[in-house]
């Protein structure tokens, strides 16, 4: 496995400003768009135009319409694991695009069989479901710290430094054996800059906490200036949920804008250990770093 600490970077951007944007979200307050269970992010920065995840279905394409915004000229897009309520839109992004078309980045492993374990069985929660693969360019499999613009970078499975062990409820196949689903494709994006770093994660399935760390370990010496999107506490005890949230304190973030899958009860708690740097972003916001 690839060990983010051995590998510091000395490039940054210099009085460094992007743009985040909302497409999806579960929390949708704003009149004239949908949102959905699922997580779409538009950033903006440097020149460069990414999409990050594309939520479950095309409503992502809806509200980039009412937003006002023109996918026509993305530079790339990363789909951060492969959810259908992170990468299900895909397809009908790709399928609608003309000429040239951005390119995908994905984390090795994206495209398995993901399965999500109740008591009433085995639900399929994979890319498969919404037949996405079979309407997708080859993507760039993401396997170490990778630089796509000055100072943006996507990080790969993130180290599990604070032990957080896999959530049994999501399965995976290797072969034909059902297992406890690792998330070794998960993929955040780091944003570098001179006053420190942004971390952007999709659901965190590896632990917020981890993945800080991670980036922390790839960028020495920088504060983290913002985290953004979703952390999974929905499903963490309480107790899980007041250690994550003192834990993530610690790192001293600047700012955390919470999404999707964090959930508003793990809103609540990370707002209490963290008074006053905390916010959600829904569907339609926009914020600059």
């Amino acid at each position: 496995m690839y060990r983010f600490c051995l590998t510091a970077r000395t490039t940054s951007l210099h009085h460094y400003l992007m743009t985040i944007t909302a497409i999806v979200d579960d929390y949708c307050p704003r009149r004239g768009l949908r949102g959905e269970h699922g997580l779409s992010l538009l950033l903006e920065a440097r020149g460069l135009k990414l999409l990050f995840d594309t939520g479950q279905s095309e409503i992502f394409l809806e509200n980039t319409r009412s937003l006002g915004i023109d996918l026509s000229d993305l530079d790339a897009v990363v789909v951060s694991h492969g959810h259908y309520d992170h990468g299900g839109g895909l397809a009908g992004l790709y399928t609608r695009l003309d000429g040239s078309l951005p390119q995908l980045y994905a984390g090795s492993g994206f495209d398995a069989p993901r399965r999500s374990k109740s008591e009433s069985g085995l639900k399929d929660i994979g890319l498969a479901l919404n037949e996405v693969l079979a309407h997708i360019p080859k993507p760039v499999i993401v396997q170490s710290l990778q630089e796509l613009a000055a100072g943006v970078y996507l990080l790969p499975h993130a180290e599990l430094i604070d032990g957080t062990a896999p959530n049994p409820r999501f399965r995976t196949l290797h072969g034909d054996v059902d297992v406890i689903d690792d998330f070794e494709d998960e993929l955040s994006l780091v944003i570098d800059g001179d006053d420190g770093v942004s971390i952007i994660t999709g659901c965190a399935h590896r632990g917020i906490v981890n993945i800080v760390r991670s980036a922390m370990c790839s960028f020495p010496g920088k504060a983290v200036k913002a985290i953004v999107g979703g952390f999974h506490f929905v499903d963490m005890s309480p107790e899980t949920h007041e250690n994550t949230a003192l834990a993530v304190a610690a790192l001293s973030p600047a700012k955390v804008y919470c999404s999707h899958c964090t959930g508003l009860p793990g809103f609540a708690v990370l707002s209490a250990a963290m008074p006053g740097k905390v916010s959600w972003l829904p569907c339609g916001m926009s914020i600059s770093l």
